[in-house]
């Protein structure tokens, strides 16, 4: 297969061009082929060669054909997710357009990408015609047969490099000479650090050589030749040099150690020829792109001979996740059931956000060729192991970058039949799946994952699961359960599942942050209720003492409970013991973005604190203000308590919200269900608490003795607040305080922008395949 020293790049990417269509000889003589999976020399008669150059060209132009269409879609696909993240009015953003070859608008562009979806799938319809017609990988009958030419017939080696070719078994002709080299088969030539060794090969031949006696003189006449001037010669060393460049480039620089040894095998032969790697053109230099092939319209692919690591971002520009929710009449309700007002309430479809997943797959022979050869995976994830089969599916032709939607409020029926699509028939390889959930973070405006998938809890989690999505907590762990479509795509049924531990924990918690704006703080009903006190109990944690999120995960709900409540009574006898007065007022009015992720629920559980009183907090100078505060001789009782209280309502986002806060001013966290009647009640409750603290001592600006000067009235200023915030939380922007311009410019818009635009970065991976590697 040809191999252009001309690349065209797109990033971090290279892709072959289209093959020139040269044939390996135009010579009238027999050809000579080393068949690597059966260490055996083939000679093609000079009558045949032309068609057998027939059947290695077709292959050849079915694969570049391939490579070509995916690397056009990639192309097209990156620079609509450029064009729509940029502007052209903005000459700071203008370049990363032209720099993904933007032209155009953006309605042009994204008709590129339709088209360019139509002909990857009658590309991968043409190749899988080939790939489905083959019999299983270890039948003799039918299967991908990989060739290296001897020497070029008539003509001497050239700078080109070696040549390589692949056929069907069945165009090779059982009448046609065969010279076996050694009776063990093809793993002689493999040495003991997994390379090809040349020196035994070439012994092979020459040992050929003497039981002929004579009988084939082109023996004779090849190994005389110079070792730099042998074909077979070349495919030994670029053989070699590209396994190590795999070695290099695994993930971390790491590799699984199986890996790194040379494949010669049926399933490595149709990886190889899948993948690009080959080629019979007279310009043919397999491995010239330093080891690395390319892969899909959203995939990289690294190929170590049998193994690959494919690295699958689904889908391009990320899905946007809505869920079913009832309406919301008014801020204080959120479409409780359990009243009759409220049972027949419509519901609707409401946005939170992109996610995507990065789906990473090891995988031998030949799934990995299925898997080169397709975009869509359809993956059994319900064994320990993920095994999986194959591949089946097509692009979405209709689908821009950004513009799918997924719906996790509804159920998935199982399909046992499509869960395990067969590639191959009478082939059945496995397939390690692994990879990260990711959402688009509206903070910086890309990917960043938050989850772990892990296959082998699909069983242990999925008993009763029936909808689309749900989150439980357990064994210091979060996990959730998903139907397939939420991290694989077009086409994939079952169930999958992941779980959130310490490492991703703060960005799960930014996540759910960001969702319970999204649906303007109605109840989550994709996380459980335990799953949910957990959250919001160690943000509570987090708040109340200043240390790290991660030091309050605990084996369960109740064991965090635990752990909470130990912290808040040492923190109490602190107080009382003189050590540690104050401390919570001086920590949220020295860091108030302490507050930013803060659930309804912790906001509430610190307000109760905070309003709390004693002779002892009268006395901390902590919880009044410094005698060198220009407002000192303000009145008005604990006044840096009261605007800690304050700086908890100044990252309120909508009068829901407020309400919702306000209901939640317990003493204990407590994310239970309550009826209508009992959110009425609450929120009198609360607001008694909070407003009564804030009158102690003061007076009212308005009254005829009170103004700003004499009195702080944090009441009025709380009133203020309420008064001021949306019905609606805004959507899509970046979580900021209520009180700073950004802000008002979020609720003028309501939903930004960039909320529904898609994003295209790469991600590192935060679970390593070698950990989940079958071999």
């Amino acid at each position: 297969m040809n191999i252009s020293s001309t690349t065209e790049a797109h990033g971090e990417d290279s892709t072959r061009l289209n093959a020139n269509g040269a044939e390996a000889s135009s010579d009238p003589a027999d050809q000579l082929f080393y068949l690597t999976g059966t260490n055996t020399i083939l000679m093609v008669p000079r009558e045949a060669m032309l068609d057998f150059n027939t059947e290695m060209s077709t292959l050849e132009a079915l694969v570049e054909a391939q490579q070509s269409a995916t690397a056009e879609l990639k192309q097209w696909q990156d620079r609509y997710i450029a064009y729509v993240q940029s502007n052209y009015f903005k000459p700071n953003e203008r370049s990363n357009i032209e720099d993904a070859g933007g032209v155009g608008n953006k309605e042009a562009v994204g008709m590129q990408v339709l088209q360019a979806k139509v002909k990857l799938n009658q590309a991968n319809r043409r190749l899988n015609e080939v790939i489905d017609s083959l019999s299983s990988l270890d039948s003799k009958t039918n299967n991908i047969v990989e060739l290296i030419a001897l020497q070029r017939r008539g003509a001497k080696s050239s700078s080109a490099g070696f040549r390589m070719g692949y056929v069907r078994s069945e165009k090779i002709s059982s009448e046609w000479n065969r010279y076996s080299l050694s009776p063990s088969g093809h793993e002689d030539i493999v040495d003991s650090a997994g390379q090809v060794d040349w020196i035994t090969l070439r012994d092979q031949i020459q040992s050929l050589s003497n039981k002929l006696d004579g009988k084939e003189p082109w023996i004779d006449g090849w190994l005389a030749l110079e070792d730099q001037e042998k074909e077979l010669y070349q495919w030994s060393q670029a053989t070699n040099v590209n396994l190590q460049v795999g070695s290099e480039n695994g993930t971390n620089g790491e590799h699984d150690p199986g890996s790194i040894k040379v494949e010669l095998t049926n399933e490595a032969q149709l990886m190889r020829w899948a993948h690009g790697a080959g080629g019979i053109s007279v310009t043919s230099a397999p491995y010239e792109q330093s080891g690395t092939i390319k892969s899909t319209g959203h995939a990289e692919l690294m190929l170590a001979q049998a193994k690959s690591e494919l690295h699958c971002y689904e889908p391009p520009g990320g899905y946007m996740m809505a869920f079913q929710l009832p309406m919301r009449e008014s801020a204080s309700t959120d479409g409780d059931t359990s009243d009759k007002r409220n049972a027949s309430k419509s519901t609707q479809l409401i946005d939170l956000g992109m996610i995507r997943s990065h789906l990473i797959v090891i995988a031998e022979g030949g799934v990995g060729a299925s898997i080169a050869a397709e975009l869509n995976i359809e993956a059994d994830l319900s064994q320990a192991n993920g095994r999986t089969v194959g591949t089946r599916g097509t692009l979405d032709t209709q689908a821009l970058p950004g513009m799918q939607r997924l719906d996790m409020s509804t159920s998935e029926e199982e399909d046992d039949a499509g869960n395990q699509v067969r590639a191959f028939v009478g082939a059945e390889m496995s397939c390690t799946v692994t990879g990260q959930v990711e959402w688009k973070n509206p903070e910086v405006n890309e990917f960043r994952p938050f989850a772990k998938l892990a296959p082998a809890l699909t069983a242990q989690v999925g008993g009763g699961f029936e909808g689309g999505l749900y989150i439980t907590y357990g064994q210091s762990k979060f996990k959730f359960m998903a139907k397939a479509g939420f991290c694989w795509g077009v086409g994939a049924k079952g169930k999958v599942s992941g779980e959130i531990d310490k490492g991703l924990l703060l960005e799960f918690i930014k996540w759910v942050a960001y969702q319970l704006r999204h649906v303007n703080y109605q109840r989550l009903e994709f996380i459980g209720t335990d799953s949910f006190q957990a959250i919001s109990e160690i943000v509570y944690g987090v708040i109340l003492t200043g240390e790290k999120i991660e030091d309050f995960l605990a084996d369960s709900v109740v064991e965090i409970s635990k752990l909470i409540d130990y912290k808040y009574k040492d923190f109490m006898a602190s107080i009382r013991e003189g050590r540690e007065r104050g401390a919570l007022t001086d920590r949220i009015n020295g860091d108030p973005s302490l507050l930013k992720y803060a659930t309804p629920e912790a906001k509430g559980a610190i307000l109760y604190l905070l309003t709390e009183t004693s002779v002892i907090d009268g006395l901390d100078p902590r919880n009044a203000v410094s005698p060198i505060d220009k407002d000192a001789w303000r009145a008005g009782a604990l006044p840096n308590r009261k605007r800690a209280i304050i700086r908890v309502f100044e990252w309120v986002q909508s009068k829901a919200e407020f309400d919702c806060v306000m209901q939640r001013v317990q003493a204990v966290i407590d994310t239970r269900k309550i009826t209508y009647a009992q959110k009425a009640k609450l929120k009198v409750e609360g607001e008694a608490r909070v407003y009564s603290f804030l009158n102690l001592g003061e007076f009212s600006r308005e009254s005829w003795y009170g103004n700003s000067l004499n009195t702080s009235d944090y009441d009025s200023d709380l009133r203020r607040i309420y008064q001021n915030l949306p019905d609606k939380a805004p959507k899509g922007a970046p979580l900021v305080k209520n009180n700073v311009q950004e802000y008002f410019s979020q609720v003028k818009y309501g939903i930004d922008p960039n909320f529904y635009i898609p994003c295209g970065n790469k991600t590192s991976s935060i679970c390593s395949p070698k950990n989940f590697m079958v071999v």
